[in-house]
């Protein structure tokens, strides 16, 4: 797969994600947030980090307020992301890149800050959900070690979303066990309806299961 990652300022795991499908065979490559067309790819990927620091300030004051993602939705390839969006192409965001997903519409529901209150960084064991989005019935329930880093990964759902997405079968991935943020269904990872757009929180490019998560979205590009 040719792969495309966004890089914003405050993005810290560019090179955890060029690096992770580098060494599974893949040619990736960065695009910078201030391009506005997307080079041929079969994949973009937004990473994680902190999209300008997730900061928002006040005009000509050093007030400001945590909102993360949501300058990101001005840079100029977010044009070209919603574009490779329309065409039904892949999308996958991973923590940071979920926040800007869901920012963006792209991804229903929202991301609130953690039920703690305070940033977790640890390792979560999760669980893969809903065989028919990668196509592969032996991923069911299969289990993966994952790290997470984020003080915003609280997933949050009205009733009637949350029935919607599991008669869609989008919710791809859970926490199994302990649950790191307070987020609804124990949800750590969603899906559009079309099946076409990936988010999740915790961060396969930092671990070896996460080679089994990369496996499955060859599969699935593959089939595109």
């Amino acid at each position: 797969m040719r792969v495309g990652i966004i890089r914003f300022p405050g993005s810290n795991c560019d090179y955890d994600a060029l690096n992770f499908f580098a060494k599974n065979g893949h040619v990736p490559f960065f695009v910078w947030y201030k391009e506005r067309v997307i080079p041929k790819c079969d994949l973009v990927v937004l990473p994680g980090g902190f999209a300008f620091g997730d900061r928002v300030y006040e005009k000509a004051t050093a007030k400001y307020t945590i909102n993360p993602g949501v300058l990101a939705l001005r840079s100029p390839i977010m044009s070209a992301v919603r574009k490779f969006a329309a065409a039904g192409k892949p999308i996958l965001g991973i923590c940071n890149g979920f926040q800007i997903l869901v920012k963006a519409g792209l991804l229903p529901g929202a991301l609130e800050r953690n039920e703690s209150k305070r940033f977790f960084c640890d390792w979560t064991i999760c669980k893969i959900m809903g065989a028919s989005v990668f196509g592969d019935a032996r991923l069911l329930r299969k289990k993966l070690r994952l790290p997470v880093a984020h003080g915003y990964g609280r997933y949050r759902a009205s009733s009637a979303l949350l029935r919607e997405l599991k008669a869609n079968d989008q919710i791809f991935l859970k926490y199994d066990g302990a649950n790191p943020n307070g987020s609804v269904n124990d949800i750590a990872g969603i899906c559009n309806k079309e099946k076409t757009i990936f988010g999740l929180m915790p961060h396969p490019e930092r671990a070896r299961d996460g080679a089994h998560f990369i496996r499955a979205i060859e599969r699935y590009v593959g089939k595109r």
